[in-house]
C-alpha cells in the first residue's frame, strides 16, 4: 500500500513508501482511509522535538476517517462499508488514565493514518457523525476529545468564565464546546482578521497578545478585576506562571499543550496557593469519553474548523505547515480527491 513512513527525527525521514496491504486478524478491522488530519503532536514528532526515543520508522497522524472493507474474525459490532473514526489511545477503552496508555497511541509509536489502510482492534473504532464530511470528522479524535476533556476538567457551569488561547484546533473545539453550554468565552490571537472568526465562533472577548502582552491584565480587565474561572492551556512553558495570574480564586486551568515548550520559569507554588488554584494534565480520553465526545457534537451540531486541504501526494507539507504560524483551523489530508 501506498504511506508515508517517518523513518528518523527530522522531516527529511519522512519518506513516502510501498508497504505491505495489512490484513485484519482477530478482533481487528481495516479501514480504507479517506481522510487525516494533522496536529502539533505530528509535527512535533516529525521535527525530533517530542518523544525522539519512540522507535522509528512509523506511519504518522493520529486523527483518521475511513470506511471498513474488511473484517477479522469475532467482529460483530461494525461491518464493511461503515465510516468510521480510531480512537487515539486503542488501548484506553474506559475508566481513568493509565500510563501504559501511551504506548498504543497512533501515529506513534503506532502506525498512523498517513497511509491507505488503517488497521485497528473493533474496540477502538467509532461510528463517524453522519452530518460531518470526511474533512470534519477527521479533526475529530485527538484535538477534539482534548478540548472535551479539558472542559470536563474545568466543571464549569454555564455563564462562567473560561480563556482559550490562539486559534489552533484544541482552542476552536474547546471554544464551540464552551459556547454551546452557555459559558463566558474569552480567546486570544495575534491576528486581526482570526480574531473576528474567533467573535463568530462564540468568543465573547479577543485579546490580542501582541498589542497587550500581559494577559493578566488584560483578562482581569475583561472580566471587570475577577479573573477566568478556568483556562484551557496549549502553550505551557515559559508563559504558564503568569497565566495564573489571569485565574480567579478557585479556578481550574487544563494543562494540554506545549507550543513553548515543557520547561515552566517562575513563582508557581504562591499563586496556586494564594488562589486555591486547580491544576489537571489532560491527555485525551477513553473510547467512552470519545462516544460522549461525538454524542454532544451531534447533539449541538458543532462543525469543527478545517485548515488548509491537502492531497495525499502532499502530506509530508501538511505536516510541515504546523511549524511556525499556522492558518485558521486543523489541516487535514484528502485521499481521493487533490486539494
Amino acid at each position: 500500500m501506498d504511506a508515508f513512513q517517518l523513518q528518523g527525527h527530522d522531516l527529511a525521514s519522512l519518506r513516502r513508501v510501498a508497504l505491505p496491504e495489512p490484513r485484519p486478524g482477530p478482533g481487528e478491522v481495516r479501514i480504507r482511509v479517506a481522510a487525516a488530519s494533522v496536529n502539533y503532536r505530528d509535527y512535533a514528532l516529525a521535527s525530533g522535538r517530542y518523544q525522539p526515543e519512540l522507535p522509528r520508522p512509523f506511519v504518522p497522524l493520529s486523527d483518521g476517517v475511513g470506511r471498513i472493507d474488511a473484517v477479522g474474525a469475532g467482529v460483530r459490532d461494525f461491518a464493511v462499508g461503515e465510516r468510521v473514526l480510531g480512537h487515539y489511545t486503542t488501548r484506553w477503552i474506559e475508566g481513568p488514565f493509565k500510563s501504559e496508555n501511551h504506548l498504543s497511541k497512533l501515529g506513534g509509536p503506532l502506525d498512523g493514518w498517513l497511509a491507505q489502510w488503517v488497521v485497528l482492534p473493533a474496540a477502538a473504532v467509532v461510528r463517524a457523525p453522519d452530518f460531518l464530511d470526511d474533512a470534519a470528522a477527521s479533526t475529530l479524535p485527538v484535538s477534539g476529545l482534548t478540548a472535551w476533556s479539558a472542559l470536563r476538567k474545568l466543571e464549569l457551569a454555564p455563564g462562567a468564565s473560561v480563556l482559550v488561547q490562539g486559534s489552533g484546533s484544541v482552542s476552536l473545539m474547546a471554544l464551540q464546546l464552551a459556547a454551546a453550554r452557555g459559558l463566558d468565552v474569552i480567546a486570544t490571537t495575534g491576528d486581526a482578521a482570526k480574531a473576528e472568526r474567533l467573535r463568530a465562533l462564540g468568543a465573547r472577548e479577543v485579546i490580542d497578545y501582541r498589542t497587550r502582552p500581559d494577559l493578566a491584565a488584560a483578562v482581569r480587565e475583561a472580566t471587570a478585576g475577577r479573573g477566568v474561572d478556568g483556562i484551557v492551556d496549549v502553550v505551557g512553558g515559559a508563559s504558564f506562571a503568569g497565566l495564573l495570574h489571569a485565574a480567579a480564586d478557585n479556578a481550574r486551568i487544563a494543562v494540554i499543550g506545549f507550543l513553548q515548550g515543557t520547561r515552566v520559569d517562575g513563582e508557581l507554588i504562591g499563586p496556586i496557593m494564594a488562589r486555591q488554584l486547580n491544576i489537571h494534565g489532560v491527555s485525551v480520553g477513553s473510547r467512552r469519553d470519545f462516544e460522549a465526545f461525538l454524542a454532544e457534537v451531534e447533539r449541538a451540531r458543532i462543525q469543527p474548523v478545517v485548515g488548509e486541504r491537502y492531497g495525499f501526494e502532499r502530506g509530508a507539507e501538511a505536516i510541515a505547515a504546523m511549524a511556525g504560524a499556522r492558518g485558521f483551523g486543523k489541516p487535514v489530508v484528502l485521499f481521493d480527491a487533490a486539494a
